[in-house]
């Protein structure tokens, strides 16, 4: 869909949310003949939820006049409760959340409703038109053409997961500017080392302070400084759309020279390793750090005197070469999927879109309207508190729940809480300063359906690309780089099947984008 085509989708929504027009009142549901419908139900593993008695279904069931029976299953049992569903021949009416592989059971095993029929005949009014104004069709689509799924989405503009953050407070107390290069930064981190800026006559400050190998408070955003998007599946597009592996890249060695350095220098925590999240919150809580990357300050591990702190950080960039984060994007979960023993195809999709009418949507998330939920002035809903201790998960389903919002729709219907402001905050900037990768890798890992044979040999050859790439990083980092290191390097790769898994994900990507044609 155009542009215009999408700001007219969003302007419709709106103008049924402003005019009122939202499920059909309760009085007239009733009218129809109840149905009864069975669910598999996902639950998460540490919460205890009661979906037959929640609150939030028995509005829906008096809306819709469809009553749905619960099997409930937590986390770690949902994928052989699933198999376990279809093999037994007694399947249920509906599938909802989790995860479910929809190639196997509704493009294999023809066990799922295509359910493309049923939105294109006007089954699904109000999940039909978000579908339509986000412009993410493609995602739900199965290799045979049709859609087996509802989506579930939350699109809030995240456009990159870990944000750095420089110490603010150190700035000012050595009167120095934000770096902007890789020399810059250096000479920061020295300085953060050298001059005492904590002021305690100590040279006790951690100049940066990382975990290992990932996007969010590891050592792979620093890769970001030398133009590579280092991301924990090690593939991405070039400039040309080809696939890449990062660790075979040139700027993947001279990062780990440039770590190197920092590690004999004494600038980088030696922690970082071995650490996990935990103990990296515990040391930047400690508020003796001067830089680390994060997904953002407020409403997190992070104590608010602490957070306080520090101001948001562009990446720096080396000479020769643009800094390139991995570019996160929206990816829609799976939401839910009727089977194809439904007894009344038809109800199940009255009770679903019931879900997704505007306010029904947002009380699933945040609670009931009135109460932690509320309407301003100007039609847009936000929160008023958030309840304890999962308090919501009594009344509301929450995650467990059906949700698809686009990211313009949403901001229309909805003021978000002030942290997720900040995130959004950074990610513009970080947008504007042309710092992202142009095209995200979650093209390849994620959108660009898999056969299960593919997506088998792919978690395998990971698994030994990871313990290669591992062991070199530690090496290089600690012990420095050499020709002979790095040869070695690029030998180990291939032997564990670098070219392989990157062909595999040329070959799935050029596969996805000839549908797309």
């Amino acid at each position: 869909m155009n542009h215009r085509g999408k700001t007219l989708c969003m302007l419709l929504l709106c103008a049924l949310l402003l005019s009122g027009c939202t499920a059909p009142p309760a009085e007239v549901q009733q009218q129809r003949p109840q149905v009864s419908l069975s669910a598999l139900q996902y639950e998460i593993e540490n919460i205890a939820v009661d979906f037959s008695n929640m609150w939030y279904f028995q509005q829906i069931e008096e809306q819709t006049g469809v009553h749905v029976d619960f099997d409930e299953v937590k986390d770690p049992e949902w994928v052989s409760s699933v198999s376990l569903a279809f093999a037994r021949g007694n399947q249920p009416d509906l599938i909802l959340r989790g995860s479910l592989d929809i190639e196997e059971y509704g493009v294999s095993r023809h066990l799922l409703l295509p359910l493309d029929k049923y939105i294109a005949e006007g089954y699904l009014p109000h999940y039909a038109a978000l579908l339509e104004g986000s412009g993410l069709e493609s995602q739900l689509t199965a290799s045979d053409g049709h859609m087996y799924q509802l989506g579930f989405l939350i699109s809030q503009g995240v456009n990159t997961n870990g944000h750095f953050f420089l110490n603010r407070k150190w700035l000012e107390a050595l009167d120095l500017p934000v770096p902007q290069t890789v020399d810059e930064l250096t000479d920061t981190l020295r300085r953060f080392k050298e001059d005492d800026p904590n002021g305690n006559g100590l040279r006790d400050e951690i100049p940066m302070e990382f975990t290992f190998d990932d996007n969010i408070t590891g050592v792979y955003n620093l890769f970001s400084f030398f133009g590579l998007p280092l991301n924990e599946d090690y593939v991405y597009l070039d400039s040309e759309g080809r696939v890449a592996f990062a660790p075979e890249d040139p700027a993947f060695v001279r990062t780990a020279e440039w770590l190197n350095q920092m590690y004999r220098e004494g600038l980088m925590d030696v922690d970082f390793i071995s650490q996990g999240s935990n103990i990296w919150a515990a040391k930047v809580n400690e508020g003796n750090v001067g830089l680390f990357s994060y997904w953002r300050l407020q409403n997190t591990a992070l104590a608010p005197e602490v957070a306080d702190m520090y101001q948001i950080m562009v990446p720096v960039h080396t000479a020769g070469a643009a800094a390139c984060l991995p570019r996160n994007m929206d990816i829609i979960e799976f939401g839910a999927a009727v089977t194809a023993d439904c007894r009344d195809p038809e109800a199940a999709m009255r009770w679903l879109d019931a879900q997704f009418e505007t306010e029904n949507m947002l009380i699933s998330q945040n609670g009931a309207l009135g109460d932690t939920l509320i309407r301003r002035d100007d039609g847009r809903y936000e929160v008023s508190y958030v309840p304890k201790d999962n308090e919501l998960y009594r009344t509301v389903p929450v995650i467990c729940g059906q949700f698809f919002a686009p990211a313009d729709y949403y901001a229309s219907v909805y003021v978000p809480a002030a942290h997720r402001q900040e995130k959004s905050a950074y990610c513009r900037l970080y947008e504007e300063a042309g710092v992202l990768e142009a095209v995200s890798h979650k093209y390849l890992t994620t959108v660009a359906p898999k056969t299960s044979l593919e997506d088998a040999r792919l978690a395998g050859l990971k698994a030994r690309l990871k313990a290669v790439v591992d062991a070199a990083l530690v090496t290089m980092v600690t012990q420095g780089v050499t020709e002979d290191s790095a040869a070695q390097l690029r030998q180990q790769l291939q032997e564990a099947g670098s070219e392989e898994y990157r062909n595999i994900y040329q070959a799935l990507y050029d596969r996805w984008q000839g549908d797309q044609r």
